[in-house]
């Protein structure tokens, strides 16, 4: 979609005129200054059209892209966890272990044989 000469809002900005989207860039041209944002994160909670909304495909294209990111934030929870259970620490992801388990997570016994 072109959104070449649209009116928006921005919440902190005000109004301006979106004078070019080339990418996942747009160019926003406000009475103080013209700004470039990625889009179309900046539609998520800065930039709104003139008229207080937000088009269906803008919005598709956030979910699209929320998608992508819900994506990989899990891909990378999931290496942390096959990281763990192999005894590689990751710097931020120590696992505190409860008071009666050992490294593997398993309850210690008075009774148990090693």
């Amino acid at each position: 979609m072109n959104f070449e000469n649209l009116e928006v809002k921005h919440k902190a900005f005000g109004p301006g005129v979106i004078v070019s989207n080339q990418g996942k860039y747009i160019t926003v041209k406000f009475e103080s200054a013209t700004k470039v944002f990625v889009y179309p994160d900046i539609f998520e909670k800065f930039l709104t059209l003139a008229d207080g909304s937000v088009s269906e495909e803008i919005i598709k294209d956030l979910e699209s892209v929320n998608l992508i990111k819900k994506q990989i934030q899990d891909k990378k929870h999931e290496e942390n966890l096959r990281a763990m259970t192999k005894g590689i620490v990751i710097p931020g992801k120590e696992i505190n272990l409860a008071e009666g388990e050992d490294e593997d997570g398993h309850s210690k016994s008075e009774t148990e044989e090693i």
